[in-house]
């Protein structure tokens, strides 16, 4: 490949049919960048004269952003597919990086566009990227590279391919409004918030506008619009409640056995408030050698006292009813 040097502007970046990226420079690559520019050539493509981004996305954002006005580059030979030309870009990054699901998606949509069989993407696509290898997976991840619009977020999220799944059973309507409601939250909320949506529309045989107008859950969503602190939270445990009456109550008798137990101020226990997994984890913060000590004591005084029996003994549905 013939080493050069391009300037920024010649590059036709509205042409992203290579790109497969949906995350930009975080905040130290941009540093980086700042202080001493591009050491990693990108590569392109020339196509009637204009260059086509192929690797590198990341970093041409980058020194756009840090004013730079040319980088290294590589021209891949003029012979080559874009078939060849996009597995080159897939197994650059695949030695780098994870990808999301949104990423796998639009790995998938574009193998399929240059012309790789179905066949080959079952046999060496789908087991690297640890998805499984069958026409279904194939079938899934096409849907979901066609909602570009929902891309980004199911990107943030950290989608897993059963939530996809239950995701697109959704009409589109309904799809649009999931999506604008996911933003307020994390990757696991997120997955739980659609699990437990997809639970009451088949229960109730409603439309999802009609379950989010319930008067206990439509003033949460109006205040989740408003931005208030914790509605997320509300929302979804009025939803759990909805859902899942039984695992409702059995998360507030958690929540008060949490309550009885000692912790130190700096210690924090989280569990699983859907109940698949019966453990707990416990955070400890300790700025010294005595805060650790202190913190460890009062755990060892606490379990010697007794006040994690109630606990355990609900979390493995032993309390007696």
């Amino acid at each position: 490949m013939e080493m050069t040097e391009i300037d920024l502007s010649e590059l036709r970046l509205e042409d992203r049919c290579f790109n497969f990226t949906l995350a930009g420079p975080d905040e130290k690559f941009l540093a980086s960048v700042q202080q001493v520019g591009i050491t990693e050539p990108v590569k392109i493509k020339v196509e009637d004269g204009s260059l086509i981004l192929v690797t590198g996305w990341k970093r041409v954002e980058a020194a756009r952003a840090a004013g730079l006005k040319k980088i290294p580059a590589r021209v891949l030979p003029a012979g080559l597919t874009d078939l060849e030309i996009f597995r080159l870009a897939f197994f650059e990054n695949y030695s780098q990086r994870d990808f999301s699901l949104a990423e796998k998606a639009l790995l998938i949509k574009k193998f399929l566009k240059f012309g790789l069989g179905q066949e080959e993407l079952i046999a060496e696509i789908l087991p690297r990227l640890q998805l499984p290898p069958e026409r279904p997976t194939i079938e899934t991840l096409v849907k979901l590279a066609a909602l570009d619009w929902a891309l980004p977020e199911i990107h943030r999220g950290r989608w897993k391919l059963a939530t996809a799944r239950l995701f697109l059973s959704f009409p589109l309507e309904e799809q649009k409004l999931i999506i604008s409601l996911a933003v307020a939250f994390n990757h696991n909320q997120q997955a739980e918030l659609i699990d437990l949506l997809f639970t009451l529309k088949k229960r109730q045989a409603k439309q999802l506008t009609a379950i989010l107008g319930e008067k206990e859950i439509g003033p949460l969503v109006e205040e989740m619009k408003e931005g208030k602190p914790q509605a997320g939270d509300r929302l979804l445990t009025a939803l759990r409640e909805k859902a899942s009456p039984q695992l409702s109550r059995i998360n507030r008798e958690i929540q008060g056995a949490i309550k009885q137990i000692n912790l130190p101020g700096w210690g924090r226990l989280n569990y699983d408030q859907t109940l698949e997994k019966t453990g707990v984890s416990i955070y400890l913060e300790a700025r010294n050698k005595v805060q650790l000590e202190l913190a460890l004591e009062n755990l060892s005084e606490s379990l010697k006292a007794g006040e994690w029996d109630t606990l355990f003994k609900i979390l493995n549905n032993k309390i007696d009813e």
